[in-house]
C-alpha cells in the first residue's frame, strides 16, 4: 500500500510490485545473464549465423530433450534426491521405441501410425520401468539415491546396446521424422511444442498440487514430514516413476528428431547440461529450495551456449567442458548462498 497525501492508502497496482520485486528475484537474474549471452554470441560470431529464425528453431528443437530432463530432476531435486540414470534411461527408450517402429512398421508405410503410437507407449513404459527400479531401491530398501541412480546409469546403457546388438539403430518410419521431428507449429519445432507441455504440466504438478506442496515438505525436512503423515516412501517411489516416464518421452524427441536412436555415450552431455539447469536455476542439491521456471530459463545456458561455440568453430570437446564448468560453478555458489544464508541468521 502506498500513503497518499493525505494519509490514506491505495492499492498498489501489479505493475508496481511487479517492478519492486522482480530485481530480487533469481529467476530475473538468470534471464539477464541469458540475454547477455544471446547479446554476446551475436554480437561476436558473423552475421546472419546466429540471430537467424533458423537458428532459433534449431535451439528450441535442441532444448527440447533438456528441458524435459531438467523438468523431471527439478522434482527429484526438491525432494533431497538425485537421478542420475536419465541420460541412460533415455537412451533406453529411445532404443526401444525404435526397434518396435521398425518391427511394426515392417517395409510398408501403411503401419506407419500404428507403428509410431506403439513405440511412443513402448519407449515411455521402459522409462517407467526404470523409474520404478529406482524408486523400490531407493523408497522402499532405503538405499542412497546417489548409488542407485548410479547403477542403474551403467545398467539401463548396458540394456541398450544389448537390445540393439551395440550398433545404433536407425529405420524407424520416415513418416515420424517429417510429421513430428522435423514439423512445426506457426513456425515453433514440434518437438518444443511437446517438451513445453510436459514442464507446464510438471510445473503445476509442483506448484498447485498436494504432491508438489508434499515435496518440498521432504525435502526441507523428511522427518517433519513423516510425523506430519505423509506417505514418503509412496511419494518418492512415485517421484522417480515420473522422472523415468520423462526421460523416457526424451528419447521419443530423439528418435523423432534424428530418426535414430544412439548408443555411444549414453547421453552425458544432456545429462550435465539438466543438472546444470536445474542448479543454475538455484534448486538446492540439499533439498526443499527450487522453481520451475527458473529451471526452464536455466536450460538455455547450457544450449545457446552450445550452440554459439558450435558456430564459432569450437570442437565439440570444448562444449562439454564449459558445460561442466558451469555445472560445477552453479553448485559453488549454491554453496556459497547458503553459508551466506546460514551466517546472517
Amino acid at each position: 500500500m502506498d500513503r497518499e497525501r493525505h494519509g490514506r492508502y491505495r492499492p498498489v497496482s501489479a505493475a508496481v510490485r511487479l517492478a519492486r520485486t522482480l530485481p530480487g528475484s533469481g529467476v530475473f537474474w538468470i534471464f539477464v545473464v541469458l540475454v547477455a549471452l544471446v547479446a554476446a554470441f551475436t554480437a561476436i560470431l558473423p552475421p546472419d549465423t546466429f540471430a537467424t529464425t533458423f537458428n532459433a528453431q534449431t535451439v528450441a528443437g535442441d532444448a527440447s530433450v533438456i528441458l524435459i530432463l531438467a523438468a523431471g530432476a527439478t522434482l527429484v531435486i526438491i525432494s533431497g534426491g538425485l537421478d542420475l540414470s536419465i541420460g541412460s534411461v533415455m537412451t533406453f527408450g529411445a532404443v526401444a521405441s525404435a526397434l518396435v517402429m521398425k518391427e511394426v512398421a515392417g517395409d510398408s508405410s501403411d503401419h506407419a501410425l500404428t507403428a509410431a503410437l506403439v513405440g511412443a507407449t513402448v519407449g515411455v513404459l521402459s522409462g517407467v520401468a526404470w523409474g520404478a527400479v529406482n524408486g523400490l531401491l531407493i523408497a522402499y530398501a532405503g538405499l542412497p539415491p546417489f548409488v542407485v541412480t548410479l547403477g542403474s546409469l551403467g545398467a539401463a546403457l548396458g540394456a541398450a546396446r544389448l537390445l540393439s546388438g551395440g550398433a545404433n539403430v536407425s529405420g524407424t518410419p520416415p513418416e515420424v521424422q517429417e510429421h513430428v521431428g522435423l514439423a512445426t507449429v506457426l513456425g515453433v519445432p514440434m518437438p518444443f511444442v511437446g517438451a513445453v507441455l510436459l514442464v507446464l504440466a510438471c510445473g503445476f504438478l509442483l506448484a498447485r498440487t498436494r504432491y508438489g506442496e508434499h515435496n518440498y515438505l521432504i525435502g526441507s525436512n523428511e522427518e517433519a514430514a513423516r510425523r506430519g503423515g505423509i506417505a514418503i516412501r509412496r511419494h518418492l517411489f512415485l517421484l522417480y516413476v515420473l522422472s523415468g516416464a520423462l526421460a523416457g518421452s526424451a528419447g521419443l524427441i530423439e528418435v523423432a528428431r534424428f530418426a535414430v536412436a544412439s548408443v555411444s555415450t549414453g547421453h552425458t552431455t544432456e545429462l550435465i547440461a539438466a543438472l546444470a539447469a536445474v542448479v543454475i536455476g538455484g534448486a538446492s542439491l540439499t533439498g526443499g529450495v527450487g522453481i520451475m521456471s527458473a529451471t526452464v530459463v536455466g536450460v538455455f545456458i547450457p544450449v545457446i551456449l552450445a550452440n554459439g561455440l558450435l558456430i564459432g568453430g569450437v570442437e565439440r570437446f570444448w562444449q562439454d567442458v564449459v558445460v561442466g564448468v558451469i555445472l560445477v560453478a552453479a553448485v559453488w555458489f549454491d554453496q556459497w548462498r547458503r553459508a551466506k544464508e546460514a551466517r546472517g541468521r
